[in-house]
């Protein structure tokens, strides 16, 4: 089962792709961040990111989506950023047929590192560790989408 994690975000977009093959059968296929240009207004960033989706869903095929859920942020022009992001990401969920579940960064860490105030070096130590890599992922953006497919692989299909 090809799963599609999203830390959803709209100068940000980190995504992460894995191929769950079975208990202790987890191999990461694809792993990166969309960048919008700071210069972009609003709806050509979510245009920009649309489109990245459609075609990264075309190219893989990921039976579902596994998205950050916006648990709380004092920053309401952030959080309604961020927001617009989740909006775009579950549209292109929703397009391909692809269930989508949602978990917070803290369910994300508690489920990968045991603890769930774990920080971002601790993150990326236990997803390379879980998935077999010989080096950290580099971008926390694209590290933390990963987190949140091997999040619904631990919780939903285990």
């Amino acid at each position: 089962m090809i799963i599609l994690g999203i830390d959803p975000g709209t100068a940000r977009m980190g995504y992460g792709l894995i191929n769950y093959q079975g208990r202790g059968k987890i191999t990461l296929l694809d792993s990166s961040t969309f960048i919008t240009p700071q210069e972009f207004q609003m709806p050509k960033r979510l245009k920009m990111l649309f489109s990245n989706l459609k075609s990264l869903t075309k190219d893989f095929s990921p039976e579902v989506m596994v998205i950050e859920k916006l648990f709380f942020n004092r920053n309401v022009s952030t959080a309604i950023n961020v927001g617009q992001a989740r909006g775009v990401a579950m549209l292109v969920a929703a397009e391909r047929k692809m269930s989508v579940f949602e978990y917070t960064a803290l369910e994300a860490k508690k489920d990968i590192t045991g603890y769930g105030r774990a920080d971002k070096k601790e993150m990326q130590e236990a997803v390379k560790s879980i998935l077999g890599l010989t080096q950290v992922i580099k971008s926390d953006d694209a590290n933390d989408a990963v987190a949140m497919a091997l999040c619904y692989a631990f919780k939903e299909l285990r």
